[in-house]
C-alpha cells in the first residue's frame, strides 16, 4: 500500500494500552513523511509515539459545546467531545507544538509536528452536532496529502 496520507481514528480504549503496541507503527508512518491526522484516540496515540504522556482525566469530557482555543487560527471552535484521557502537553517533546486547548479545564486538544504534515486533535471534528467550526481540519490534511 502506498496511501496519499494516514487517518489516525478515534476509538474506545486506553491510549497507554494501545499505544504500547500502535506506537510504534505510528512511529514508522511518521518517519514515512506521510501526511498525518488523528483524532481522539488516534490524537494521544500519536501523542505516545512522538514521546509524550497521556494521563486519566477525574471527569473526562463528554458532549457537545465544548469551546476549544486553536492557537493556529486564533479562534474559538465549539466542538463535541468524549474521552476520559488527556494528553499530558508538559510532555510533550522538542519539536512537537500544542495546538489547541480545552477553554473548560485548559488541557490539551492538538498538537502539530513543527517540520512535517503531522497534526492531530482531541475533539470529534467528524461528529458535527451542529456547529461545524473543526471542518477545516479535513481540508488541512487533504491539501497536505495533495502536495
Amino acid at each position: 500500500m502506498n496511501p496519499d496520507g494516514v487517518f489516525l481514528a478515534n476509538g474506545p480504549g486506553d491510549p497507554a494500552a494501545t499505544g504500547r503496541y500502535a506506537g510504534p507503527q505510528i512511529e514508522k508512518l511518521v518517519k514515512s513523511g506521510k501526511p498525518l491526522f488523528g483524532i481522539c484516540l488516534g490524537h494521544q496515540m500519536l501523542a505516545i509515539a512522538l514521546g509524550g504522556r497521556t494521563r486519566k482525566m477525574k471527569q473526562g469530557h463528554h458532549g457537545a459545546n465544548h469551546p476549544v482555543k486553536d492557537f493556529t487560527t486564533k479562534k474559538v471552535e465549539i466542538t463535541s467531545m468524549n474521552h476520559g484521557f488527556t494528553v499530558d502537553a508538559a510532555s510533550l517533546p522538542e519539536g512537537v507544538e500544542e495546538t489547541h486547548r480545552s477553554l473548560f479545564d485548559g488541557t490539551n486538544c492538538g498538537l502539530a509536528l513543527k517540520d512535517a504534515p503531522v497534526f492531530s486533535v482531541q475533539h470529534h471534528p467528524e461528529a458535527s452536532p451542529g456547529p461545524r467550526d473543526s471542518h477545516y481540519l479535513f481540508r488541512r490534511f487533504a491539501e497536505a496529502m495533495a502536495k
